[in-house]
């Protein structure tokens, strides 16, 4: 599973659209 304690919930989020962004770009 993936850890998030130590991430806020805004930098989650914006590591997720950044995912998105990558894996759609590719």
């Amino acid at each position: 599973p993936i850890v998030v304690e130590a991430v806020s919930l805004e930098d989650y989020l914006i590591w997720l659209k950044n995912k998105i962004n990558f894996d759609f770009n590719a």
